[in-house]
């Protein structure tokens, strides 16, 4: 089967902001100088294919689009700024600045200051238990195209129905996915600034049905509130025991950033080629680093 060339994702904020039209770059490097004054310590990175300041957390995420630019600085900050932002359409964490409007410049000074303040003294809110109690609407097939993730060699679909009214809750429901009807893998539809939730189709996925970004798939998606239990490798498992700082790093991971780990030491074949890995690893975890690749 011919499969479409997957999209090489850029690979810095520069080469991002080449790829974007006018007026999206214009104005996307204009709150990106923002937050380089109001972040100085931050360290730029490109996390989900966007612009991403890290600072012991994600501080923020920032996007163009063709009709606007999206900013993404998490609930916590939508809550907080609530009354300034009701002039734009906003949704769980994430803020939508049309090109027809002023750029707020200085809302998003102060955003990121907040942001900045939260990550520095640890006074982020917790986030709070997922209360909501799940409905099961039962198996959901649809069929959809394989979209290049940025930044990863993973692809995405779209999930075609409101998750709030689907499951009862909006974000980060656990799903089982069965796609083509051949292979089935635990994870969660989650929303990702867009309209619409993803379902994130993992490269050992993608290898084992033979297709890549631009492929049609068809996918049948039943919650799934099974315990996410992750195999660690030997390897891994004694370099972790060694550093009691990795493994508490390792126990605050996601079930899904785990296990991208343990596979990746998993499929060494040669001895050397997983102690190598797992020297690596170790540095990343530490940091709490989604593996890429």
């Amino acid at each position: 089967m011919k499969t479409a060339p997957v999209a090489k994702a850029p690979a810095d904020l520069d080469a991002y902001l080449a790829g974007l039209p006018e007026p999206a770059r214009a104005r996307l490097a204009a709150l990106c100088a923002v937050v380089r004054e109001e972040a100085p310590e931050a360290a730029e990175r490109m996390t989900y294919g966007m612009p991403t300041w890290h600072q012991g957390e994600n501080l923020l995420h920032l996007a163009g689009y063709a009709k606007h630019v999206g900013l993404y600085p998490g609930p916590a900050a939508i809550v907080a700024f609530a009354e300034e932002l009701r002039p734009f359409k906003t949704s769980k964490g994430a803020v939508q600045i049309p090109h027809d409007a002023p750029l707020p410049t200085d809302l998003v000074r102060r955003i990121t200051r907040w942001r900045v303040a939260q990550a520095r003294e640890g006074s982020a809110p917790a986030r709070r238990p997922k209360t909501e109690a799940l409905r099961d609407p039962g198996p959901l097939q649809f069929t959809e195209t394989l979209r290049a993730a940025g930044g990863t060699a993973a692809c995405f679909v779209p999930f075609p129905w409101d998750l709030k009214e689907t499951f009862g809750r909006g974000n980060l429901v656990p799903v089982s996915a069965r796609w083509d009807d051949r292979v089935t893998y635990q994870g969660a539809l989650a929303m990702m600034g867009d309209e619409r939730a993803m379902l994130l189709c993992r490269k050992d996925i993608l290898a084992q049905l033979g297709k890549s970004a631009g492929d049609v798939v068809s996918v049948t998606v039943t919650l799934d509130l099974a315990p996410r239990a992750v195999d660690v490798p030997d390897a891994l498992a004694a370099a972790l025991d060694a550093r009691p700082d990795a493994r508490a790093s390792w126990a605050s991971l996601s079930p899904s950033c785990r296990r991208d780990y343990a596979q990746w030491i998993a499929e060494a074949k040669r001895p050397e080629t997983r102690d190598a890995r797992v020297a690596k690893a170790i540095p990343r975890i530490l940091t709490r680093e989604r593996l890429k690749g």
